[in-house]
């Protein structure tokens, strides 16, 4: 009887064994997972940042980034693998200072509580909506400057408008443009002096965030003062359309002018020769008859006598020859 209940306990030592054995494989199974867990890939339009207990792996920018691919890394919590989207543009919406025309209750005056607005170098309201496109350029920065990138840039880029805004004339900013006298008189765009003025802020704090675009998607002065603008605007139109009407037909006239002008001058010029030849001629024969008068003066009043009544006798059509004694009516 005591040997019989003795058999057992072999069997239930190899069943023990054999569990230790398949729990070893397992543990070593899971130990091998585990290692090999902090391998990823990263997408081909995304870079990686690989940090080591909390702290950025490599001696340099080209060392911390690394490019699409796989990426061998330690297991969680001792690495930790962060990806960035390097390769894709962002686009952020700056509405703050913007209300649709159809948006609001028809009201006196502006509600800031409801709708933003910006002011002018001269003193004019204008409400805007910018669309700001942004690409990654520094994807440690862009990653652990920050908490927030694209909340940073919405900010800087809204206080760049404003700012900018308080130095251009309502008109200017409603056409998106000036002339610069900075620049020598060339034109300025108001897009490219808001973007370029939030890409300095940004460079400042290091963001690691290049605007590739900014385009006032709407713009337009308050709601209020629309139909009043809007026949400003026409008038201008207007004027700039008579401007160049007037431009274009000095344009045409004026080589006509010059060309008449010319023409008048030449024949002027010929006339002058004209009569001053015929002058020195007049002036070189009535010298020689002078001379003549002065030598034999009765000869002289007698030639010229005769030479004139041949003049009249030969610019008459018809000539008759009328007695001292007749008499003589003339028709009319």
């Amino acid at each position: 009887m005591t040997s019989a209940k003795e058999k057992p306990l072999p069997t239930v030592f190899q069943g023990l064994q054999s569990g230790l054995r398949m729990f070893r494989w397992v543990m070593l199974l899971l130990f091998v997972l585990f290692w090999f867990s902090g391998i990823q890939e990263i997408d081909p339009d995304q870079v990686g940042l690989l940090l080591r207990f909390g702290k950025l792996t490599g001696a340099n920018r080209a060392a911390q980034v690394h490019e699409p691919g796989l990426l061998l890394a330690l297991p969680y919590p001792i690495d930790r693998v962060i990806q960035v989207p390097a390769k894709q543009e962002g686009e952020v919406l700056i509405k703050e200072v913007w209300k649709g025309i159809d948006q609001t209750e028809a009201q006196d005056r502006i509600d800031p509580l409801l709708e933003g607005y910006c002011l002018t170098g001269d003193q004019n309201i204008v409400q805007a909506q910018v669309v700001v496109k942004y690409r990654i350029s520094d994807p440690v920065s862009f990653q652990l400057a920050t908490a927030d990138p694209p909340a940073v840039l919405h900010d800087v880029v809204l206080a760049a408008l404003t700012q900018t805004m308080t130095g251009w004339t309502v008109n200017d900013v409603l056409r998106l443009q000036r002339q610069d006298p900075a620049r020598g008189g060339q034109a300025e765009g108001l897009a490219d002096s808001v973007r370029e003025r939030a890409q300095r802020r940004l460079d400042r704090l290091d963001c690691g965030i290049a605007i590739s675009a900014l385009e006032f998607k709407q713009l337009h002065p308050p709601r209020h003062v629309m139909a009043e603008f809007r026949d400003v605007q026409s008038a201008q139109i207007d004027v700039e359309t008579k401007k160049r009407e007037a431009e274009g037909f000095a344009f045409r006239e004026t080589p006509k002018a010059e060309s008449e002008r010319n023409r008048l001058v030449q024949e002027s010029a010929a006339y002058r020769n004209t009569l001053n030849a015929r002058a020195m001629e007049e002036y070189s024969v009535f010298e020689q008859l002078y001379s003549e008068y002065q030598k034999n003066p009765g000869l002289v009043r007698n030639r010229i006598y005769l030479e004139t009544v041949e003049e009249v006798l030969a610019s008459v059509g018809k000539l008759n020859f009328v007695s001292p004694d007749d008499r003589v009516i003339l028709d009319d």
